[in-house]
């Protein structure tokens, strides 16, 4: 559960050899680079190498390229790679070469962007004329008339069977050509003197004007066919271009790899350049490594006598905190995601990934037990994982399984509790039981939680937090001790500790939490210089809310009993619905009511469940500071990383 063991080193070489040992024994290796001016300051005359990536632009070019290519950077062993990249190839040809495929790319893009705008303005001219296909008139004529207006458009079949007694006054002709479920298509004639007043009338019966495009010409029948054959035109004209579009990428692809894996390696060498310096014919390049990096980087260059590294400790590393790694199995891998939703560890504080992992799967399926909903939860969840790979579906389908197991307890299935014999009882037949043994399980995970603080303050070699914090020993007394008091007063009925008791796991733990900061500067000649009345009213609220803390955060883990009732109760509920609607409809209400239970009520235990972790549990040992450790890993197995987090 601790995060992996760190160390800094100082590799020092050649600078004619720097692009080679980068390929070497950086690209792909477990370094994280970190600027060395900010680190080295006794060598006089240290430059930084580059500042800027000189191949950014073309790689970036390169990279939109690709997009069309779809090619990866060539599998290559170092010494291919040293090889690929000293090619004496013509920069400014290459680039020659990249500009051209890219323009030729755009071309070609254009005119099939053209083509397809052209294809949609047909489109739409096209859905004008259909509903006037059957007029026998040239629609040029109608539209020029000059004492005539015509309007095309539709109207509401309830408007158009009261338009007769509306237009009966008014000096206009409607003439239906075409309908459909809802509307009436019609045209009406007007003269121009009233045009505005009749179409204020149509406008209030709900008329949808139709403007025929000015690219329609002749009749409607004729006008259809012509554009029709356009669009035909255009979409042929577009396979011609796809067609040219893919022969070039196919003459183009091996050239473009080549190309692209040179310029993929260049842009990456000269990214490391920014973290390294120099000092006349040396480069000088610091970073962070695990132990067994350093243990492999040594082996393979104890035969270089021309380079050398040196390593440091991160205790001995000032102005940067070493990064973290999380080493978990394959089971724990994926709730990784959510400690570092939180935070990440920092690289001297135990790693809780598995501890939340198996305390978040057990709490979802208490509140969520049943076997017919969690079977569903988890095939959806380990279907989810198999195709997609994300942790979402791993940690759905083993919180599935954990509510298929408390299923069995409860004897739920679908809601139903009379089909099979529970191992344990019905959460609405064991309400008392289940709430105590819920704050008991919170009791549980709040020790274990300042057990985690007591070893991380260790790691940190910070005393003072380990002996008298409130999440430290003194916490750890105080709250054991009151759990022992409870404890034994329900189960002998003496509900009066003796003084001894009280004295040794109450008063004295209080004290040395209400006395921190003095007992630091005593013990540890550090602390709080406050004046000694401030700093002792805020150490007394401070006692007095860490006492209500350990009160609330246990109570908290009632609602982990009380989830598991609130849930027994939505399913008893939809059985009774199913009892009164009659066998078809129950089916309905079965179905439906399973789907919002799942749905809506697993969304919400999900959500409970890691407020819980979050609250209750990682404000008491968790800071969630660290930073990951990420490297330069630019090709493995065909597989593209830039700067990723290295996967345990």
């Amino acid at each position: 559960m601790s995060t992996e063991r760190m160390k800094f080193v100082n590799i020092v070489g050649p600078i004619q050899g720097f692009d080679e040992f980068i390929i070497r024994y950086i690209i792909n290796k477990d370094m994280q680079p970190v600027h060395a001016l900010n680190f080295i300051e006794a060598v006089r005359g240290l430059k930084p190498f580059i500042e800027d990536n000189s191949h950014e632009s073309v790689f970036k070019t390169l990279e939109n390229l690709n997009r069309y290519m779809k090619v990866k950077p060539a599998e290559c062993d170092t010494n291919e790679i040293a090889e690929l990249i000293r090619e004496p190839e013509d920069i400014e040809k290459t680039v020659a070469y990249v500009r051209q495929l890219e323009e030729c790319f755009t071309g070609i893009e254009k005119k099939i962007e053209e083509y397809r705008a052209n294809i949609s303005d047909n489109m739409q001219v096209l859905k004008q004329l259909i509903p006037v296909r059957d007029l026998e008139v040239e629609l040029e004529r109608l539209f020029n008339l000059e004492y005539i207006k015509i309007r095309f458009g539709k109207l509401p079949k309830e408007s158009y069977k009261k338009l007769d007694l509306i237009v009966e006054s008014l000096d206009v002709i409607i003439i239906p050509f075409s309908s459909d479920e809802n509307d009436v298509w019609i045209c009406y004639l007007m003269p121009a003197t009233v045009e505005e007043r009749i179409d204020n009338v149509m406008s209030s019966l709900y008329f949808e004007r139709v403007r025929i495009s000015d690219k329609a010409k002749g009749h409607p029948r004729d006008a259809i066919v012509k554009i029709e054959q356009e669009i035909k035109h255009l979409e042929e004209e577009i396979h011609k271009l796809e067609s040219e579009f893919e022969k070039i990428v196919d003459e183009n692809r091996e050239k473009f790899r080549k190309v692209y894996s040179r310029f993929f390696y260049l842009y990456q060498i000269a990214n490391i350049r920014k973290y390294a310096a120099y000092v006349k014919e040396t480069f000088l390049l610091t970073g962070w490594v695990t132990e067994k990096s350093y243990r492999e980087l040594t082996e393979e260059l104890k035969f270089q006598k021309d380079i050398v590294v040196t390593v440091e400790e991160p205790e001995e590393v000032k102005g940067i905190k070493p990064p973290t790694i999380l080493r978990n199995n394959r089971f724990f891998k994926p709730f990784e995601s959510i400690v570092k939703m939180y935070g990440i560890p920092a690289h001297n504080e135990i790693d809780p990934t598995p501890f939340i992992a198996l305390t978040y799967i057990l709490m979802f399926g208490a509140m969520f037990g049943d076997i017919g909903q969690g079977a569903i939860l988890a095939l959806a969840g380990f279907i989810m994982y198999k195709t997609r790979k994300t942790p979402l579906g791993w940690i759905l389908g083993c919180v599935g399984v954990s509510s298929v197991v408390f299923g069995f307890l409860y004897g739920s299935i679908f809601g139903y509790e009379h089909l099979i014999t529970p191992l344990w009882r019905p959460p609405m037949e064991n309400i008392s039981q289940l709430l105590v043994v819920a704050v008991g399980f919170g009791a549980v995970m709040v020790v274990t939680a300042i057990i985690f603080n007591i070893i991380n303050s260790i790691k940190a070699r910070d005393y003072g937090r380990l002996l008298f914090d409130k999440n430290g020993l003194a916490g750890l007394v105080f709250y054991g001790g009151v759990l022992g008091i409870v404890l034994s007063a329900l189960s002998s009925g003496n509900l009066t500790p003796s003084f001894p008791v009280v004295i040794g796991v109450v008063i004295i733990p209080l004290l040395a939490m209400l006395l921190k900061e003095k007992l630091e500067r005593i013990l540890f000649r550090h602390g709080s210089e406050n004046q000694h009345g401030g700093s002792f009213a805020e150490s007394f609220f401070e006692v007095f809310e860490a006492v209500l803390g350990f009160l609330s955060n246990t109570i908290s883990f009632v609602r982990v009993g009380a989830f598991a009732l609130s849930h027994a109760g939505l399913a008893l509920a939809i059985w009774t619905l199913y009892g009164m609607v009659g066998k078809i409809g129950g089916i309905v209400v079965l179905i439906i009511g399973n789907i919002l239970i799942i749905g809506l009520e697993g969304l919400i235990v999900a959500i409970q469940g890691l407020r819980l972790q979050y609250y209750e549990l990682f404000s008491r040992f968790f800071t969630g500071n660290g930073r990951e450790f990420k490297t330069i890993r630019v090709c493995e197995n065909l597989k593209l990383y830039n700067n990723n987090q290295i996967t345990g």
